[in-house]
């Protein structure tokens, strides 16, 4: 039998889902907070190279799936050339009372 390790986590991110989806499909502000350089914009069906300079690190990843302001899921290449599955679900969250 395989096993398949899974990892959850979740993020408050207090902004509208549209700009955090934007955020993580526009590798020009992706770049401001999480790698160096993207390769292209998500798309489905599309595969983009991703890029930490200050580690000398480049990660191919494919578009497996992209529903707008809803759900990112990749595949990302690793070591061996196994990869990993990758998914962002955007859920919006009413105003808070506070």
């Amino acid at each position: 039998m395989t096993v398949h390790p899974r990892a959850r986590a979740e993020m408050l991110i207090r902004k509208p889902v549209r700009e955090v989806f934007e955020a993580f499909v526009d590798p020009e502000i992706t770049a401001k907070f999480w790698f160096t350089g993207g390769s292209g914009r998500l798309e489905k069906g599309k595969s983009v190279t991703w890029e930490w300079a200050m580690y000398g690190v480049t990660v191919p990843v494919t578009v497996k799936a992209l529903e707008e302001n809803r759900r990112i899921l990749i595949d990302w290449l690793g070591d061996l050339d196994s990869s990993t599955e990758v998914e962002w679900v955007f859920t919006p969250r009413p105003p808070s009372s506070a």
